[in-house]
């Protein structure tokens, strides 16, 4: 197949979380087209509640391996210049979910040609980024009717050189937990503020105290908490009535998630209560740890050596990624692939180079066959 063709269709046609329909569509596409695809080793199931895709391969008994790719793109204006730039206004391949795809894709196609004795599972997965695609997928017990011995997934790196690879045993990517924090208070003129209840004096106060006991927890933990939106009023001279805070804090342990979460209803309550305001937050999505097997690191390890790629041990990232959930059921992989690309993540020119794709069609490939 044109792995690089596959890519570059895919960059531009991004879909934002549980929209991915004509990225399935192309997806399936491909699929039907596979040499022999018909001959009784291959199985396609559709899921009801997403467009996700699974593909069964099975030559004999035994358990599976399963391989996962993220299919859903991000709200941005893409403007990293090329020449396959998303047609799809406001939406942007900014994490490398297009080069995701397509190294599964180059894997399947590659599986077929050589008709590969094994039984794998491969999972085109939508809405990875922060609505819960994993969640959807798992709750519909699909994957869960296959013996499934682990699960294996890359993500494409800024900053790392293509053929470049990144991984360590154990805390891989840390647990995110994303969260609202509104106050309501009461609208009066500048000149009258006995008359208002001030929203964003609320927050405020909220945000301080939270600091300082986010500062008390690092001491013993590693944690983030971090607000990247604050919303209030609507005139200078007017009290706000209303005050937004959006935001999202990291952390490496369940009990540390659920604390700051405890933290964050507790303070915003008491912020509100002293100035007669009312508070309420949502808490919104939040995955669990990726924790990476350390059989299955050696065996990327040894993959490394064989293919003549770079091998790097990587730091624990605080960075989120739903395939925590897979590596909560299963002994699970996950690693960097380096992109080529120094752009960041998420960047409106993040772009990888196609030729990162073939090292990471050979490690999966690799990983599959051994």
């Amino acid at each position: 197949m044109k792995l690089t063709a596959f890519r570059h269709a895919l960059h531009q046609i991004p879909e934002i979380a549980f929209s991915e329909h004509k990225t399935k569509n192309l997806i399936l596409s491909y699929i039907n087209a596979l040499p022999d695809f018909d001959d009784g080793a291959w199985k396609l199931h559709e899921f009801k509640n997403s467009p996700g895709v699974l593909l069964a391969y099975s030559r004999g008994k035994g358990s599976y391996k399963l391989f996962r790719a993220d299919m859903d793109a991000l709200p941005i204006v893409e403007h990293s210049g090329c020449e396959y730039s998303s047609v799809h206004t406001g939406m942007m391949h900014a994490c490398g979910h297009d080069v995701h795809m397509a190294i599964l894709m180059g894997l399947i196609y590659r599986i077929a040609r050589d008709k590969t004795p094994a039984n794998l599972l491969f999972l085109f997965q939508p809405a990875e980024e922060g609505k819960g695609g994993a969640q959807s997928i798992l709750e519909e017990g699909l994957i869960q009717k296959y013996d499934v011995e682990c699960a294996i997934a890359l993500h494409v790196a800024s900053g790392m050189k293509p053929g470049t690879i990144s991984s360590k045993a154990g805390i891989f990517f840390g647990i995110p937990q994303e969260f609202n924090v509104r106050f309501k208070g009461k609208q009066a003129h500048v000149a009258y503020p006995e008359q208002g209840i001030n929203a964003l004096e609320a927050a405020l106060d909220f945000f301080a105290n939270m600091r300082k006991e986010i500062a008390e927890i690092a001491k013993n933990d590693r944690v983030i908490y971090h607000v990247g939106k604050m919303s209030a009023g609507d005139i200078r001279n007017i009290i706000p009535a209303e005050c937004i805070l959006e935001g999202t804090h990291r952390s490496l342990k369940r009990e540390i998630r659920d604390q700051m979460n405890s933290l964050t209803i507790d303070l915003a309550n008491m912020s509100a209560e002293k100035i007669g305001a009312k508070a309420e937050v949502e808490l919104l999505c939040s995955y669990d740890a990726v924790v990476n097997n350390a059989d299955l690191v050696s065996k990327l390890q040894h993959a490394a050596q064989d293919l003549k790629l770079e091998y790097q041990e990587a730091e624990t990232a605080m960075t989120g990624e739903d395939f925590g959930f897979f590596t909560t059921m299963y002994p699970g992989l996950l690693f960097w692939l380096g992109s080529g690309c120094d752009e960041p993540l998420h960047s409106d020119k993040f772009l990888p180079k196609d030729e990162c794709m073939d090292a990471g069609v050979e490690l999966l490939h690799y990983l599959a066959i051994n």
